[in-house]
């Protein structure tokens, strides 16, 4: 598959990657470890999630001390070897009620994100981890059948609108049938994958993130404001374990 149909459809949407770069905020950082705070009667943290201002999923205590953001795309291989190897140990120190942990979507490859990211959010914030740990966990599974594509099937992919190519990519990924053993139904998916003001909203976040956290690859970091310059779970682990998780 060529770099060329990866970005196939991003000129529809008028994205401009911007350099690499962060804000000037330092990471925080601290001698002791901070204290645990109890999660709400019957509940872990883990089990509290919230769709954010920003488009993104906060899983945790909304007011945690430590507010661990990552920009990721679901068709990238390295977030999802974040999310592999991150999963057990990010829920545990999530638990502990100083961490919290959003998830931003951003389409790093354009159009072929956009699928994806739509299914994931289907079934609203609480089931966004669920399907996009699912998507992570099998990503070769569904992406590689885009491995498959003919020059015919690239030369209509070429041809459609925006609209049209998110159901083509869709099915050639066979993300219907995918999500259905997942909670999502064949209906539920339908009307997602068409959902207009949803796709916009994922546009609008991904030329967001470029202009104001001057986001260029996936997946990136951010823990209080400050980037992590990293995109590896040890990485990540460590600066969290510094500002005082642990």
């Amino acid at each position: 598959m060529t770099r060329k149909f990866l970005f196939l459809g991003l000129s529809a949407f008028a994205l401009t990657l911007s350099a690499c770069g962060g804000d000037n905020a330092s990471l925080p950082a601290s001698s002791e470890a901070l204290p645990k705070i109890a999660a709400p009667a019957g509940k872990s943290w883990t089990e509290i999630v919230s769709q954010t201002e920003a488009g993104g999923y906060k899983m945790g205590n909304p007011d945690a001390k430590l507010q661990l953001v990552e920009y990721g795309a679901i068709t990238c291989p390295g977030c999802a070897q974040f999310h592999v190897e991150s999963k057990v140990e990010l829920e545990e120190i999530v638990a502990g009620g100083n961490v919290s942990f959003e998830f931003r979507p951003y389409l790093v490859h354009g159009i072929q994100d956009v699928p994806g990211f739509l299914l994931a959010k289907c079934n609203g914030a609480e089931a966004f981890f669920g399907l996009s740990d699912q998507l992570y966990v099998r990503q070769a599974e569904w992406l590689g059948k885009m491995q498959n594509l003919s020059e015919a099937d690239q030369a209509l992919a070429g041809t459609l609108k925006p609209a049209e190519l998110i159901k083509f990519l869709a099915q050639k990924m066979d993300l219907i049938n995918f999500v259905k053993p997942l909670g999502v139904s064949e209906d539920a998916a339908d009307q997602c994958l068409t959902d207009q003001k949803t796709f916009e909203a994922l546009v609008k976040e991904t030329e967001k993130a470029n202009d104001e956290a001057k986001i260029a690859g996936t997946p990136s970091f951010r823990l209080n404001g400050a980037d992590m310059n990293t995109n590896n779970w040890a990485a990540v682990k460590a600066g969290l374990k510094n500002a005082g998780a642990r």
